[in-house]
């Protein structure tokens, strides 16, 4: 049971964060409210009658870094006027390719914390 609670929690977190990254308005859908509020109680229920393991808290701090990273990055290229930095355009790329880059890391991550909690066994 514990096992199937984080793993819907890291599907949850995941697929949340991913819209984040990719810059879709998630506020507006009522399912992406309901899966932040779901992910809470699976946290709480993991919290109050199973043990956390080390993996899923490293993984919420890594994918809240990298959330948080990219929307920086976005909105520090988006906010600049373009009279005070020339030309901003040609960061936009950049920014592009280093968010997909960060998405394809957390999707990495994402395979190797849910394959640590199927089949690796901790003594």
């Amino acid at each position: 049971m514990n096992t199937i609670l984080q793993i819907i929690l890291l599907i949850i977190i995941f697929s949340n964060s991913l819209f984040l990254m990719l810059g879709k308005n998630i506020l507006s859908l009522k399912i992406f409210k309901l899966s932040w509020i779901i992910a809470l109680i699976d946290i709480l229920v993991i919290l109050f009658f199973f043990n956390l393991k080390q993996s899923i808290i490293l993984y919420i701090i890594f994918t809240s870094i990298i959330v948080v990273f990219t929307l920086g990055l976005r909105n520090f290229v988006n906010g600049y006027n373009t009279n005070t930095l020339g030309n901003n355009n040609n960061r936009k790329p950049f920014v592009n390719f280093f968010t997909y880059f960060l998405l394809f890391f957390l999707m990495m991550l994402t395979t190797g914390v849910i394959k640590s909690l199927l089949f690796d066994s901790s003594l």
